[in-house]
């Protein structure tokens, strides 16, 4: 359903995520959005309401978009989670796999960058110190993060 709500096929990571947890927050950071069945069109909803604050960001023709837009578009952004710091992360939706598609970091003090890998990839690689932390804290999420589960 969410797919065909939002025009596309969500990564297989990403699928198998949320099957397995529900949306999380590591470190009181990251959150992981995730959908709550038979919610799932309120989930969508807040994915829109994301996808709308980057099409203000884009429209205004300054940096604080990165200079990407928000799915539809042609190479379009789709969220799949924020942190408490004001970054929002997503995936740059580039092909019809899901699974193809790099990570997006938008950050709040306008660092914007790409990593060529899954969601699942970027979440180890940002516990385990392997991927940039460009714009973003280096001390979280820490090398044993507190995950917090939302259960509603």
């Amino acid at each position: 359903m969410i797919d065909r709500l939002l025009g596309v096929r969500l990564p297989s990571d990403y699928r198998e995520f949320v099957l397995a947890y529900p949306a999380i927050e590591l470190d009181g950071f990251l959150r992981v959005f995730a959908p709550v069945p038979g919610l799932e069109e309120g989930f969508v909803d807040e994915i829109r309401e994301e996808l709308e604050i980057l099409g203000d960001l884009y429209e205004s023709g300054d940096d604080l978009s990165g200079g990407y837009a928000p799915h539809p578009a042609e190479n379009g952004l789709l969220p799949w989670g924020t942190s408490l710091s004001g970054d929002t992360f997503f995936w740059k939706v580039t092909a019809d796999d899901g699974d193809r598609w790099p990570v997006v970091v938008g950050g709040r003090n306008g660092d914007w960058w790409e990593f060529e890998g899954g969601l699942i990839a970027f979440l180890v690689g940002l516990i385990d110190g392997t991927v940039e932390r460009r714009g973003l804290p280096r001390d979280v999420p820490s090398a044993r993060p507190r995950v917090h589960v939302f259960t509603d």
